[in-house]
């Protein structure tokens, strides 16, 4: 029986370190590390796509499932907070607003909150990870600090996505900008005065969109 659990325990490792050698392989290739990510979206996406693969064909080695489930998770949230930036200032109440960038705001804000959930799934699983394996989680430099500081940031991501989100729904309501909409169509002559008058919430933010160039 002991030699039984011996033998385990050495494949059970050696499947860890080449799943590990093959996960630095994909970090190589994008010029990462475990705890930094590709410098576009697209990359993000392909290193997903080829970790999600090395998951479906790895050894069932649980702590490298651990690494390999928190690198994904990991990179799905950021990922999904770098498409938050793409209005700029105008999807954050931080440095002010009006309320025409309402709709802006609003998807900035839902991406913010998904991309908080994916991460605070991350810290979980390296929680485990960390507490299971402490010798696997050494050997790649992971510790209670590495899940702490991804929860600390990711908190205050969340929190300022929620505060956009009361802040705009409290004094920018769907009607009030509406009126602010239907104002910019009427002095850049957009629409006739019968379109204007028809023109429902969701529809204008299509057309404001559009003018403005955001779509």
């Amino acid at each position: 029986m002991v030699v039984a659990l011996f033998l385990v325990a050495c494949v059970s490792g050696k499947d860890f370190e080449q799943g590990v050698l093959k996960l630095n392989e994909i970090n190589s290739k994008y010029k990462t590390t475990m705890e930094t990510y590709p410098d576009t979206e697209e990359k993000m996406s392909a290193m997903i796509d080829e970790m999600s693969k090395l998951k479906d064909s790895t050894a069932n080695s649980k702590p490298f499932i651990y690494v390999l489930n928190y690198r994904i998770l990991n990179l799905e949230a950021e990922k999904l907070y770098s498409e938050s930036q793409k209005y700029g200032p105008a999807g954050t109440t931080t440095s002010g607003f009006a309320c025409k960038p309402r709709p802006l705001i609003l998807e900035s804000a839902d991406l913010r909150q998904k991309s908080a959930l994916k991460a605070f799934e991350a810290v979980d699983i390296l929680r485990k990870f960390v507490n299971e394996y402490p010798k696997e989680s050494s050997s790649l430099g992971f510790s209670e600090k590495n899940a702490l500081f991804l929860n600390a940031t990711f908190y205050e991501i969340e929190k300022q996505a929620k505060g956009d989100i009361s802040l705009i729904n409290s004094l920018c309501p769907e009607n009030k900008t509406l009126e602010f909409y239907r104002q910019e169509f009427k002095s850049k002559g957009l629409m006739s005065d019968e379109e204007i008058s028809k023109i429902g919430y969701s529809d204008a933010v299509i057309a404001w969109k559009k003018e403005r160039g955001y779509n």
